[in-house]
């Protein structure tokens, strides 16, 4: 049974694909655009869908209308794009058919994309084990389908949710936490897509389709694609797509391809707050292009309309559009000191970044070693073929622009945020770039440099292979239902233990009141809850919580009637609460022992400790 829903949750998220194409073809051909290209075209209209469903779906969620609104969503698309259908077949089949008429080569490449993607997809079906996403990325959608749409400041991250987190709340509000990471798997087999349709503008096809290949089987890639469970590869796919309609744009073309591509560099900085960076350098790329302010204003247009929701959300609950980054400025009273510390700690923005670390970060060369693990592991293509990269650059449309996103948004991504692992979105570019390189060895006479190159690449698949294998394969099990889910989960998730005592012990008392906890990773907790890590919840503030009776009164405030303690409180609020515990106004109702990750698990190292269930008691 699990892998027969395995199965169907990637075949659900199969037909959303079609359905977006449908209904992004339907608008492309009212705008009178044909790409020629097949791959391009098709790409393009379900880059143009996915984000008209993602600003729908945002006024859903506002409206609070999700799980009756969706499907009637879902319907539209598909009502609104049934036309097309005979269209988007001809192309599709006019595709297959390049593809069985290719090489022995070329077949043989499609054939191992196929079989990375489909082990790939069925790992990615296993159930959710991603650190963030535990603690925000699925945690945040899934509070909101529990409580509404509104700001949550317990959990300060989920201002961090944006028009890519709504494929996750797709999922979860049709009841399907695997359709959720369905869809975010999406993106990243169509980043690949991308990625091919890049590199074929420079390359033959077994080289294009090699770039899909080694995007797929690079650490970072595969381990976002598999369980990270972010929709960051959803970033990657728009910023190749955006790299493609923006060297396209001309001066005397019409203004429906600048709105385009406005429109999907709005899709990528909607994403996320580093998306705004990219989809900045895809603004810069588009002005070296077309030297056109109307142009401009055309494209700024596409862009808000696509991009602006989670900013203008943001600013509207708190006043800041990327809260908490600019609330010092804005609102210097309202700011948790402590909280907005842990956040920028957390994302990187703390660290000061020198000259020449700088420079790494287009190469992919930089390694956070506070951070370590799959996420920051890119592979050496690109910083080994670097200096085959301007052998095959020509001062083109389509490598100006390639050249502008990719640079500029690694440099401004490494000096706000300094984590290599938010660079993956212009991984697509560099990849296609780095291939472009290499195939253009073929050119020359230098057998040594070309066979050097071919077996050094053919060393990262195979690292790449074994590592994807190695990494997924226990997720591959749990998907497939060789594992159940309950041991999977025990073996691989930090803090479910822990969630599934409070779930147990605080069973059918939801009424009551809510639980205050202090483990990071919330997702499973099924019980209303808050979040009280004062590193990264704005609602819990050292300075102002200082005393037992300020506890008391947010206790009353917030409708606080449970505290877990798993194993100790944050040293920043300890006292007041232990002396809560030694006043009788915290009681122990619940406890346990339980073994659970100790530091990262990425070292794997376990122990036991205790969590404890106190009860708050006298409130009135």
């Amino acid at each position: 049974m699990a892998l027969i829903a395995t199965l169907a949750a990637l075949g659900a998220a199969g037909l959303f694909c079609l359905l977006t194409i449908l209904a992004g073809h339907r608008l492309i051909r009212w705008c009178a655009l044909d790409f020629g290209d097949d791959t391009e075209h098709l790409l393009y209209c379900a880059a143009l869908g996915v984000v008209l469903f993602e600003t729908a779906v945002f006024f859903l969620e506002a409206a609070g209308a999700l799980r009756a609104g969706i499907p009637l969503l879902l319907v539209a698309l598909a009502a609104a794009g049934i036309w097309e259908l005979p269209q988007v077949y001809r192309r599709l089949t006019l595709l297959a058919r390049k593809i069985l008429s290719g090489t022995r080569g070329q077949q043989l490449l499609f054939a191992a994309i196929l079989a990375v993607l489909l082990f790939e997809g069925i790992a990615a079906m296993a159930p959710l084990t991603g650190s963030d996403a535990m603690h925000y990325h699925f945690a945040a959608p899934l509070q909101v389908l529990q409580e509404g749409w509104h700001a949550n400041f317990f959990l300060a991250h989920s201002f961090f949710t944006g028009q890519g987190h709504l494929m996750i709340l797709t999922g979860l509000a049709l009841g399907s936490e695997k359709l959720a990471l369905g869809l975010l798997f999406l993106g990243g087999a169509l980043s690949a897509a991308a990625a091919a349709c890049l590199a074929r503008k420079w390359v033959p096809r077994a080289w294009a389709l090699l770039a899909a290949l080694l995007f797929l089987l690079t650490p970072v890639v595969f381990w976002q694609i598999t369980s990270a469970g972010a929709p960051d590869l959803w970033m990657a796919f728009f910023a190749a797509m955006g790299v493609l309609v923006i060297a396209r744009c001309r001066p005397e073309e019409r203004p429906v391809l600048a709105l385009l591509a406005g429109v999907i560099s709005g899709g990528v900085a909607g994403t996320k707050y580093t998306g705004c960076i990219i989809a900045a350098s895809m603004a810069l790329a588009f002005v070296w292009q077309t030297r056109s302010l109307r142009r401009l204003a055309v494209f700024f247009g596409g862009a808000l309309s696509a991009g602006i929701w989670p900013f203008a959300r943001n600013a509207l609950w708190t006043g800041d559009p990327v809260f908490p980054f600019l609330l010092g400025r804005l609102a210097p009273e309202r700011v948790n000191a402590f909280a907005l510390a842990g956040i920028r700690a957390d994302t990187g923005a703390a660290a000061a970044k020198g000259f020449w670390q700088l420079m790494k970060f287009p190469f992919f060369a930089d390694i956070d070693t506070a951070h370590l693990g799959f996420w920051q592991f890119m592979g050496p293509v690109c910083v080994m073929f670097a200096p085959l990269i301007l052998l095959a650059a020509r001062n083109t449309p389509l490598w100006r622009t390639t050249f502008i996103v990719w640079l500029a948004s690694s440099i401004g991504i490494g000096a706000s945020a300094g984590m290599t692992r938010f660079l993956m979105p212009v991984l697509p570019l560099a990849m296609a770039a780095a291939i472009a390189g290499v195939a253009a060895l073929s050119e020359k006479e230098w057998r040594f440099a070309r066979g050097l190159s071919i077996a050094s690449i053919a060393g990262f698949l195979l690292m790449g292979a074994g590592g994807l294998l190695m990494y997924g394969r226990s997720a591959a099990a749990a998907a497939a239902g060789f594992t159940s889910r309950e041991s999977y989960l025990l073996q691989r998730a930090p803090d479910y233990p822990k969630a599934e005592f409070v779930n147990k012990s605080l069973a059918g008392k939801g009424g009551a009141g809510r639980a205050l906890v202090f483990f990071r990773h919330v997702y499973y907790v099924r019980v209303p809850f808050v979040y009280g890590d004062p590193a990264a919840s704005w609602a819990v503030d050292p300075d102002r919580l200082k005393t037992a009776k300020s506890w008391e009164a947010f206790f009353r405030g917030e409708n606080i009637r449970w505290v877990v303690r798993a194993s100790d409180y944050p040293s920043e609020i300890a006292g007041p609460l232990l002396q809560l515990e030694a006043s009788g106004k915290l009681v122990p109702i619940a406890q346990t022992a339980v073994s659970d990750f100790s530091g990262n698990r990425f070292w794997g190292v376990r122990d036991t400790s205790p969590v404890v269930i106190l009860q708050v008691k006298d409130l009135n």
